[in-house]
């Protein structure tokens, strides 16, 4: 909730929305033809206004941009995928590419099952996708960055008002220390994303694109 308006940060893949065309930046400024912004509207009022039972529907209205025509959805409700890793394949010979579309409690086994596919395949860089991924757990961007950093680099750093600073750096665990990398991001890529590309970048492992 932005300014009292419900944003969208991003899409789940594979889920209704997505499929729909709702993008990240998308304002829902009415839900079932009542307006839904400039009310002080709360996130359990959101929560209890959009979720439903699956094959159930709910209209919305979005603003879209600095465009002042209103774009109406009829969604589907249905079942939001689980998996994280969205696709991975050789683009050529040695270079590989795995598309992460959020950081969840399965993100790093599935990272790590498909990591391993490419590289028995002669994978010797990898293009990592985290565009349009809205984050998620702190403790899985901290296992997928382990995979690429030496013992002891940092990761991240946390610190709380009642809570000391804390820093979390790299194991010497990393299967893919010596692979070539470079990392997609976009205006949507945030919070985990955000971990992942800023440590790689403050470490120097790769580049970010």
């Amino acid at each position: 909730i932005l300014e009292d308006t419900i944003m969208v940060t991003s899409t789940i893949s594979g889920g209704p929305s997505e499929e729909l065309g709702i993008l990240a930046g998308d304002k829902i400024v009415n839900i079932e033809g009542k307006p839904a912004a400039g009310i002080k509207i709360k996130n359990k009022d959101v929560l209890g206004k959009l979720r439903g039972k699956g094959g159930t529907k709910v209209k919305v209205g979005i603003m879209r941009g600095n465009s002042k025509k209103l774009i109406d959805y009829t969604i589907t409700r249905g079942i939001i995928p689980i998996y994280s890793v969205d696709v991975s394949y050789m683009l050529n010979k040695k270079t590989g590419y795995i598309k992460i579309s959020r950081f969840a409690e399965t993100t790093y086994n599935e990272f790590e099952e498909h990591a391993a596919k490419l590289r028995s395949k002669g994978m010797e860089n990898l293009i990592l996708d985290l565009r349009g991924n809205g984050g998620g757990l702190l403790s899985t961007a901290v296992k997928i960055c382990d995979e690429f950093l030496e013992k002891g680099q940092v990761i991240v750093s946390t610190q709380g008002k009642s809570h000391p600073k804390e820093i979390i750096t790299a194991t010497n665990r990393g299967i893919l220390g010596a692979m070539n990398l470079a990392i997609l991001i976009d205006e949507s890529s945030a919070s985990a994303s955000e971990i992942v590309a800023g440590a790689i970048q403050d470490n120097d492992r790769g580049n970010i694109i």
